[in-house]
C-alpha cells in the first residue's frame, strides 16, 4: 500500500487543506473506495496514527480518502466554510481526476467517528446513489439537542438545524428502495449512546436496511479500532 498526505487548494473552503489518502499499489481493476471521516478533536492524520486502517485496507483493493473539515461538521457553516461542499462534490472530483478509482456506486463507501459518524451518515442520506454502504461508530447523529445547548453548533448549524443537516428528517425523506446499507455502533458507556438509540431506532421503523450494535466501552481509539475492522469485514459481504 501507498501512503499519499496530499496537499491542495480548495476553492469550496477558500483555502488549502490536507487529505490522507492510503492507495493500493498493484491494482489491475480501480479499487474500492472508502471515505474515512474524523471527529471533532481530531484531523486527517488520526485514522492512520490510532487504528491499523493501513493494514485492514491492505488485502481489499481498497483505498481510504481522510479529509479533514476540522470542527466543521462535513457542512456548510452558517459562519465559516462550505465544508460539506467540499467534502461531497469537490474533493470527490479531484481525487477523481488524479487516481485511477473506482466510480460504481458499489464499490463506494464511508465510514466514520463522532463528528465524523454524523458526516457519513448524512453522505449516505444525501447521497444515496453515490455510497454502497456507510457506517457510523459513536455518531453524532441528533444533533438538534446540541444546536440550541453549544455556542459552537451555532455557528456550525445556525440556531435551528436545516432539513438538509438533520439525520432524522433525511432519513424521513429518503426513497427506502435506493438507500445505501447502515451500520451503527456505540458503546454501552459513550455519552452519545442514547443518541444513537434514537436514530438507529428512527431508522429502524422507517424501514432501512440497518445493522446496529452496541458493545462495552467509551468513546475510544480502542472501540473505534475494533470498529472499523469489523465494518470492512461487512463490506466484504454486501
Amino acid at each position: 500500500m501507498a501512503f499519499i498526505q496530499m496537499n491542495l487548494f480548495s476553492d469550496s473552503i477558500g483555502m488549502a487543506t490536507t487529505v490522507n489518502i492510503i492507495m493500493p499499489e498493484r491494482s489491475k481493476e480501480p479499487p474500492a473506495v472508502l471515505y474515512l471521516l474524523h471527529g471533532l478533536s481530531d484531523d486527517h492524520s488520526t485514522w492512520v496514527r490510532r487504528t491499523a486502517i493501513e493494514r485492514y485496507a491492505e488485502s481489499r483493493n481498497l483505498a481510504v480518502i481522510m479529509p479533514t473539515t476540522y470542527r466543521g461538521y462535513y457542512t456548510d457553516m452558517e459562519n465559516g466554510y462550505n465544508y460539506w461542499t467540499y467534502i461531497s462534490e469537490e474533493l470527490p472530483k479531484k481525487l477523481h481526476s488524479m487516481f485511477n478509482l473506482s466510480k460504481e456506486r458499489d464499490k463506494t463507501f464511508a465510514a466514520g467517528l463522532s463528528m465524523g459518524g454524523y458526516g457519513a451518515l448524512k453522505l449516505g442520506l444525501r447521497q444515496p446513489e453515490r455510497f454502497k454502504a456507510v457506517a457510523g461508530f459513536s455518531s453524532a447523529a441528533d444533533m438538534n439537542f446540541r444546536v440550541a445547548a453549544e455556542p459552537e453548533h451555532v455557528r456550525v448549524f445556525g440556531k435551528t438545524l436545516s432539513e438538509e443537516n438533520d439525520l432524522f428528517r433525511l432519513a424521513e425523506k429518503i426513497d427506502k428502495n435506493n438507500a445505501p446499507k447502515f451500520y451503527m455502533w456505540c458503546g454501552t458507556e459513550d455519552f452519545l449512546l442514547d443518541c444513537n438509540r434514537r436514530f438507529s431506532s428512527h431508522l429502524k421503523s422507517l424501514g432501512f436496511d440497518l445493522l446496529y450494535s452496541e458493545s462495552e466501552g467509551g468513546h475510544s481509539w480502542e472501540k473505534w479500532d475494533e470498529q472499523i475492522k469489523k465494518t470492512l469485514d461487512w463490506f466484504d459481504t454486501l
